[in-house]
């Protein structure tokens, strides 16, 4: 039952954060107010119902994320970038940890297994974090490529790190050799398994879509059932990667990326179900973009809680300065001299490896060996310290580095201005033909609706109409229809003549026109 309430809490405390966002706070990105809901919802609540579980978080919202994620990404681009994305994920991760673990060595005097293990949990960055921290500015196309790779991969090097430096502190033996071995399978197992895995799932899926006329005209269809076992894709192969020792993370990221090739070929296959799994991935994105931060901003209350702090508050402080600062000294050098990015973009990329809640997540497995208690929460506060200043920092530098982007308000504005023009045309078009008074008026209050030119009156008074008044009769329906459709075309050709004049609103305008589509096939299905 605490499980169930635990979700239900998440996902409500998500979607709380995405409103007042949407609402009161438009320049904040979401994953910051998600982070201050979460560390305020637990703090009514007095942690109650929140208990942290690494294993349940990285399987049911980070392998999501990333295998969504993967899905934004070109596996052809992917494929030529391997390169750098072997020299940023697994030498440049390998350098920082040795740094990090020597300066805390040199500097504290800790012993070296400990020190890796503070280390190799401080090296996986997150996207989710660094898209917050870059929110609103402009981020160059390279550096943001480089970041978004980085963050993809990662995880993997991180946790088999971890794991190294665990079995050295356990057993006061260092395993190189050993450690090498366990990259290679896991990394190559991952790759292989992911692949494998995803391309029989896409071969049955094809072919289920490619049957879809037969099961139809047999009063089935299994779209849906084909769409519930894509969103849990994710999970299955995380789980089932990890049950036989291979990255889980490699394997949905690999996942993701050819599932990317096969919606580039498949967009007209099932134009219903591949519209419906975009719009359900876009939903779920959102919404477990929201929940990661409003479990770190839980977290974080957890790891302040009294229980759960370390003996030296100011050791675990001084550690994560000296973990975040060893971290982007070797970022901007290693970007500088062997990515060879010039000064100001090496700056952006170390201060953009945003440290997050998988951070967190990777601490929290400590719990499950047998570190001292005093060390585990040690390592909880310090790398606390490491998330917090990670976001703090960028965020502020990089309002006086990075160029701003126009704002959501001018967005708006000049979005609705033009939503104004387009309907009223539509509008102007329409009085030219000879409408039904009642089709008219009905028409002419749904366009207005677009740009929100109606009072909740008016709605009172149209929704009274609609339940007292009888439907018309399947001509005078299919009449209307047609005039909506002939109304939304006027309006799709007034966005097509403007479009080329408003080329940095391009994404708005696409936006614009899906909604615009869709009104129009809301019509179509009405004569079903």
């Amino acid at each position: 039952m605490n499980a169930v309430i635990l979700v239900i809490s998440l996902c409500l405390l998500a979607s709380l954060a995405m409103i007042i966002q949407s609402v009161f706070l438009r320049k904040i990105s979401v994953n910051y107010i998600s982070l201050v809901i979460g560390f305020i919802g637990v703090l009514l609540v007095r942690g109650k119902i929140m208990s942290f579980e690494p294993e349940l978080f990285m399987g049911l919202i980070i392998a999501p994320l990333l295998f969504f994620e993967g899905q934004q990404n070109r596996l052809y681009n992917i494929a030529r970038s391997w390169k750098s994305i072997v020299s940023i994920t697994v030498i440049m991760i390998l350098i920082a940890t040795i740094v990090a673990s020597f300066s805390l060595r040199g500097i504290l005097g800790l012993s070296l297994p400990l020190c890796f293990i503070l280390a190799a949990i401080s090296t996986p960055t997150d996207a989710t974090a660094t898209e917050s921290v870059v929110h609103g500015l402009k981020v160059p196309k390279k550096i943001s490529r480089y970041l978004k790779n980085e963050s993809l991969f990662n995880d993997a090097s991180g946790i088999i790190l971890l794991n190294m430096a665990i079995g050295w502190y356990l057993s006061k033996n260092l395993q190189i050799g050993y450690t090498f071995v366990q990259f290679i399978y896991s990394a190559l197992g991952g790759i292989i398994f992911g692949s494998v895995f995803s391309i029989l799932l896409i071969l049955i899926r094809q072919k289920l879509l490619r049957k879809n006329l037969q099961f139809v005209s047999n009063n089935y269809n299994p779209t849906t059932a084909i769409l519930i076992f894509y969103l849990l894709t994710p999970i299955l192969l995380y789980y089932f990667a990890e049950e036989i020792n291979v990255s889980g993370i490699i394997a949905v990221v690999v996942a993701g990326l050819i599932h990317n090739a096969e919606a580039e070929r498949s967009k007209l296959t099932n134009v219903a179900f591949i519209y419906n799994n975009f719009q359900s991935v876009r939903i779920l994105s959102d919404l477990l973009n929201s929940i990661v931060f409003v479990g770190l901003g839980a977290s974080l209350v957890l790891v302040l809680k009294g229980n759960l702090l370390p003996n030296r508050i100011d050791l675990a402080i001084i550690i994560g300065i000296i973990l975040y600062l060893a971290n982007v000294i070797i970022r901007y050098l290693y970007s500088f001299f062997v990515l060879r990015i010039n000064n100001k973009d090496s700056w952006i990329f170390a201060l953009g490896g945003i440290h997050g809640a998988v951070t967190f997540a990777l601490a929290y497995t400590i719990d499950q060996t047998l570190i001292s208690s005093n060390n585990f929460h040690l390592i909880l506060f310090s790398e606390a310290v490491l998330i917090i200043i990670s976001m703090i920092v960028p965020t502020v530098i990089f309002r006086f580095v990075l160029p701003k982007e126009k704002s959501d308000e001018e967005k708006e504005e000049e979005i609705n201005h033009i939503k104004e023009n387009m309907v009223n045309y539509a509008l102007n078009e329409l009085d030219k033909i000879y409408l039904p008074k009642k089709i008219h008026k009905q028409l002419k209050f749904d366009l207005k609706a677009q740009i929100d030119e109606t009072s909740m009156k008016d709605f009172l008074f149209e929704l009274r109409k609609s339940i007292n008044i009888p439907e018309g009769s399947p001509d005078e329906l299919e009449f209307r229809d047609e005039i909506y459709r002939y109304a939304f075309r006027l309006e799709r050709n007034y966005l097509g003549q403007i479009s080329q004049q408003k080329q940095e609103y391009r994404d708005e305008f696409l936006s614009l026109y899906r909604e615009i589509l869709l009104a129009e096939v809301l019509f179509l299905h009405s004569e079903d």
